[in-house]
């Protein structure tokens, strides 16, 4: 095994004090950035504060959106500013599993305008097509084993 993949970062102490200039200097360069949006009057997001870094940092480079996300100061603050992630955490609402009693799978017609089914499907966020999904699953596994069972019935009648 080579010397640097049995190194932790305890062993390299200058590594966090580069770890902390770098988030430093993100902080700054991000929060500038949001503060030049916010004073233009242009919306807060990701992809913006990104360009807009790379216009007020001296070198160029800017800062990656990612690293927006994952500087915890620079995300808070972030948030505060930006309309369409609290737009976007709005719209997201808890779901719950939902059991088979609470959605009448029996009432589905098969002449239903498919347009607007996959319209509001569109709509649902992941967790709740997830959820929806699991529904569907477990309606059509009990009514398969009731399905086989009253064959297995008429059968042994027979």
């Amino acid at each position: 095994m080579s010397q640097l993949s049995t190194l932790t970062n305890d062993d390299r102490p200058w590594l966090h004090t580069v770890h902390e200039k770098n988030k430093a200097r993100s902080f700054h360069l991000g929060k500038s950035a949001i503060d030049a949006l916010v004073k233009e009057g242009n919306p807060v997001t990701l992809n913006n504060v990104h360009n807009k870094s790379k216009v007020i940092d001296p070198t160029g480079k800017g800062i990656h959106p990612n690293t927006i996300k994952t500087n915890v100061l620079l995300f808070d603050y972030y948030k505060q500013h930006s309309h369409t992630y609290k737009q976007r955490q709005a719209k997201k609402r808890p779901s719950q599993l939902s059991t088979t009693q609470d959605t009448d799978l029996r009432r589905i017609s098969p002449n239903r305008d498919l347009v607007q089914l996959r319209q509001k499907y569109m709509k649902l966020t992941k967790q709740e097509l997830v959820d929806k999904l699991i529904t569907a699953e477990q309606f059509i596994a009990e009514n398969h084993s009731k399905w086989t069972a009253s064959m297995f019935e008429q059968f042994s009648r027979d």
